[in-house]
């Protein structure tokens, strides 16, 4: 995702970009997106393309961070039902899955529970966090993975910054999502008449890595790497899945 919508000046949509920023800002996709999940949790896995994304996501993580199942303190933040969390298990000591949808939280926690692991060794918490102390009794994190989530969040500076707050010094955070793809923003009309995805995508062109890297280093993460990771069909339209890594400097 990007601070706001990319500018569509080169494609004559100056006036569009205006209205669709200021809808953005009025609208609630916080909301929108608990809603939407709640009401379509057992649709999470019938994309074609996610048991796949979810195993190149597994190769790359295992490749950008060096876990190990005796030390690593994990959050998946945005988890959904825990797809990618459940393949990062046996790498972890623990995981604690992060998201805004009761319904997915639920269903992470029954397939955790059906899977034989303890919630000390792998949980979720429906809660929207807001990076201050106290939270999560305190506990802070070796590394915290985001999948396919940041295109749903409106301030995914704000987010990053969240995030940050978390790791450990010396810690980690691994975003994964779509590339900016021309392909995406020439039929951004044609998608907007989807209203599924309109109501819960705050960005809906994918991201560039200059707006990735600007919100990491604001957040004050440093050794940044952006890396593609998948090719991908997104609606119809032909995108990359890249994987951006950022470190919290010791203190």
């Amino acid at each position: 995702m990007s601070d706001g919508p990319h500018s569509h000046s080169r494609h004559g949509h100056v006036h569009d970009h205006d209205h669709d920023h200021k809808h953005q800002e009025e609208h609630d996709f916080a909301a929108a997106n608990a809603k939407y999940f709640d009401e379509n949790v057992h649709k999470f896995e019938q994309h074609p393309f996610a048991k796949e994304l979810a195993s190149r996501q597994l190769t790359a993580y295992l490749g950008a961070y060096p876990f190990d199942e005796e030390k690593t303190v994990m959050m998946d933040f945005a988890c959904g039902i825990g797809m990618v969390s459940r393949e990062l298990a046996p790498y972890t000591k623990q995981i604690v899955g992060i998201d805004i949808s009761q319904g997915l939280v639920d269903e992470f926690n029954l397939r955790v529970n059906n899977q034989g692991l303890t919630p000390d060794e792998m949980k979720a918490v429906c809660v929207h966090l807001k990076g201050v102390e106290g939270e999560l009794d305190n506990l802070k994190f070796d590394v915290i993975i985001c999948g396919m989530a940041y295109h749903h969040i409106q301030d995914i500076a704000g987010t990053t910054q969240t995030l940050a707050f978390f790791l450990k010094p010396g810690g980690v955070l691994l975003v994964n999502d779509m590339l900016d793809v021309d392909d995406i923003t020439d039929n951004f009309k044609d998608l907007k008449k989807q209203a599924d995805f309109e109501h819960v995508v705050a960005h809906k062109h994918g991201f560039d890595e200059p707006t990735i890297r600007k919100v990491f280093e604001d957040a004050g993460l440093v050794k940044f790497e952006l890396n593609i990771i998948a090719k991908a069909k997104y609606h119809k339209f032909p995108t990359k899945i890249f994987i951006a890594k950022g470190t919290k400097p010791e203190a």
